[in-house]
């Protein structure tokens, strides 16, 4: 009779061992499982935006440019030299470079550049609300003293054409590698803020 209590109590106290094991292993599953639901809820996500295309095309002054420029040179010297322009969709990139005669005049010279663009949209959309935001930049020796970009005309009607304008005063001395300006000229079209991105180097 006491070996058969015996054996009753040892098996009574497994099973309220093993059930004890179970419940706080599940207890431990699901803490962990809500913890790490937090973390990742509350974790920071960056995504790439991708700016949608205004709808425009950039009208050529001569073949392979599409800038206007004054400044660049007087009757005595040249002070700037147009290297290239690089377009595409909704990108141009407009590349020029000092010029380094030792007689010259090294002090600040004032340039301007402009282009033309016409909305091309398919859907004869109006533009509206055009604006001129500056994206990035390196000037590492500050040889920009001013700087400054606009837009003509704020609208623009279905194949209507409009003027970007850069003005700039460059210390030419202090133009070191990786000088540029990057702007951003956003119009709103059928509710959709669209881009065309402008960019100027300047070539040491």
């Amino acid at each position: 009779m006491k070996k058969y209590r015996l054996k009753k109590k040892y098996s009574l106290s497994a099973l309220v061992i093993l059930i004890a094991v179970i419940v706080v292993l599940f207890f431990m599953h699901t803490g962990y499982s809500l913890w790490s639901s937090k973390l990742n809820i509350s974790g920071k996500v960056d995504l790439d935006f991708e700016p949608p295309p205004l709808e425009t095309v950039v009208v050529p002054v001569a073949e392979g440019k599409y800038i206007n420029d004054t400044g660049f040179a007087d009757d005595n010297f040249s002070y700037f030299s147009f290297v290239s322009d690089e377009y595409t969709e909704n990108s141009l990139i407009t590349t020029i470079q000092i010029e380094n005669d030792l007689n010259m005049d090294w002090t600040e010279k004032d340039i301007s550049i402009n282009f033309l663009m016409k909305n091309t949209s398919e859907k004869g959309f109006l533009y509206t609300n055009g604006k001129v935001e500056l994206v990035e930049c390196s000037d590492p020796t500050k040889a920009i003293a001013v700087a400054s970009a606009e837009v003509l005309s704020e609208t623009i009607s279905s194949g209507e054409i409009n003027t970007f304008y850069f003005s700039a005063s460059i210390n030419r001395e202090k133009v070191k590698n990786n000088t540029y300006y990057k702007y951003a000229i956003t119009y709103d079209v059928d509710g959709v803020e669209k881009y065309f991105f402008y960019t100027i180097k300047i070539l040491p």
